[in-house]
């Protein structure tokens, strides 16, 4: 259940692989709103098992490079500070993909594509009602878009319903961690930014104090959103939405005239940091923002919930094969809730150092904080080449993949399911057949390894607290 960008990489990671989703979606078309627009290697390679990676570089190399991001005094004005993005990092060394700097609404149109071609049954406009569980399936209650009821029968259903999971909420999860970091007014905005932007491979900006508004902006440099943070307990939520100040805060975060802006809307909402205490209940399992919710900081959220999809299809491809027993979905829930705690902790904390830091301080002054989580480090070798083709000096163990954006390319150990017997070796002289995800078998010609285990230690540390 869902078709962002989440649920949509669940189905082609399933029906690449020979197994027939049955996706739901209550939006009839993707979502216009600026959201992701940077995704990582590890992310990459997933499309590029699934042979969609070539088509979302050539929606890359169709746009302006954007591969930096600024602390202006306004989008239109000097900039006090700009970096290059982490993600825009040769690691040619380490992984055949490079990110890709897209906005998220190109990314699913790619997708969505590659799905449907791979056999994937997509229903956009189809709204979810509720469900039932059984021992054996789960039944979906649907509307179609005229409003006629139907059900979906399926062994397992993929909550990608997102942040206010209705079916997270109906099954009773509970979630650790904070629902409200920060409370932020969100600004739609039409303006011609073309010639602002125009050879300066800007990703995104946000302004210096006192302010601080986050600039973000469509691929066509048309549209964006200006977001300025808020306290409920000092400033009614209602004036922030008055459309003369917002077209005011538009103006100035933008260097431009009020009169060429164009105020399109504004949505407030809450900057949250939190986890689901559980991935699964019976046969009904999170991913994506159902499962986990991170601030913006880092560009996490969306890559995290891509990794969860390829995780958990990759587990439920060997199951509905017949190449391993049920007990592999029990892994789940502990390696991708303790990526998903850490990957939370990682962006609050960069949130924190960006909060606290001046917008001039030096580098060495920001993103220092040393209670940061330790990654996976990679050497550098000295001398290589950086994104944009020059040479970079030798960095010894430098982080090289954000939190949640490397997914261990080794086969799980562990004891299968005693109840399901032997594990059948796969062969090659198998005909593929497809069958509908939840309603049999589906054999192949392959078997999809699932990762490694998180280990047993960071699971238990992000264990959730019980309640008293």
């Amino acid at each position: 259940m869902g078709g962002s960008i989440v649920g949509a990489s669940a189905a082609l990671f399933l029906a690449a692989r020979g197994i027939t989703p049955v996706l739901v979606e209550k939006h009839p078309a993707v979502s216009t709103r600026p959201r992701a627009k940077l995704f990582y290697p590890r992310t990459m390679e997933t499309y590029r098992s699934m042979g969609a990676d070539q088509d979302v570089y050539a929606v890359q190399r169709s746009l302006p490079p954007a591969d930096h991001a600024a602390v202006v005094t306004s989008l239109a004005g000097p900039e006090v500070r700009r970096r290059p993005l982490p993600a825009a990092q040769d690691v040619s060394d380490v992984s055949p993909c490079p990110s890709a700097f897209v906005k998220e609404a190109d990314l699913e149109e790619v997708v969505r594509a590659h799905a449907r071609a791979a056999g994937a049954d997509l229903r956009f406009g189809h709204r979810f009602r509720h469900l039932e569980q059984y021992d054996d399936h789960v039944v979906a209650h649907v509307l179609d878009p005229a409003g006629d009821p139907y059900t979906v029968r399926a062994v397992y259903l993929l909550a990608a319903d997102g942040n206010s999971s209705t079916i997270r909420e109906g099954l009773g999860i509970g979630r650790s961690g904070s629902e409200a970091v920060a409370h932020v007014m969100e600004i739609g905005f039409t303006a011609d930014l073309r010639q602002i932007l125009e050879g300066r491979r800007l990703a995104l900006a946000r302004t210096d104090l006192p302010e601080r508004a986050f600039i973000s902006w469509d691929t066509a440099h048309d549209r964006g959103t200006v977001s300025v943070r808020y306290d409920p307990a000092v400033v009614d939520p209602a004036t922030m939405s008055d459309t003369e100040r917002c077209r005011d805060a538009v103006s100035r975060a933008l260097g431009l005239p009020a009169s060429r802006c164009t105020v399109t809307g504004t949505r407030p909402w809450q900057m949250g940091g939190w986890v689901a205490d559980s991935y699964r209940t019976g046969r009904v399992f999170l991913l994506g923002d159902a499962a986990h919710v991170t601030p913006p900081t880092g560009g996490f959220g969306a890559n995290t919930g891509i990794q969860d999809a390829w995780n958990l299809t990759s587990k439920l491809v060997s199951v509905l094969r017949g190449d391993a027993g049920p007990g592999l979905l029990d892994d789940y829930g502990p390696e991708r809730r303790a990526v998903g705690a850490l990957t939370v902790e990682q962006a609050l904390l960069r949130l924190r150092d960006r909060a606290e830091a001046p917008a001039d301080a030096p580098p060495a002054q920001r993103g220092g904080s040393g209670d940061r989580l330790p990654l996976p480090h990679a050497r550098r070798r000295s001398g290589s080449r950086s994104a944009g083709g020059g040479r970079a000096g030798p960095v010894a163990r430098r982080a090289r993949h954000p939190a949640a954006a490397h997914l261990p390319h080794r086969p799980l150990r562990r004891p299968l399911d005693p109840r399901s017997g032997p594990r059948r070796p796969p062969s090659a002289a198998r005909r593929s057949r497809r069958t509908p995800l939840g309603t049999g078998r589906a054999r192949g010609g392959s078997t999809c390894m699932p990762p490694a285990n998180t280990t047993a230690a960071l699971a238990e540390a992000m264990r959730p607290t019980p309640e008293k």
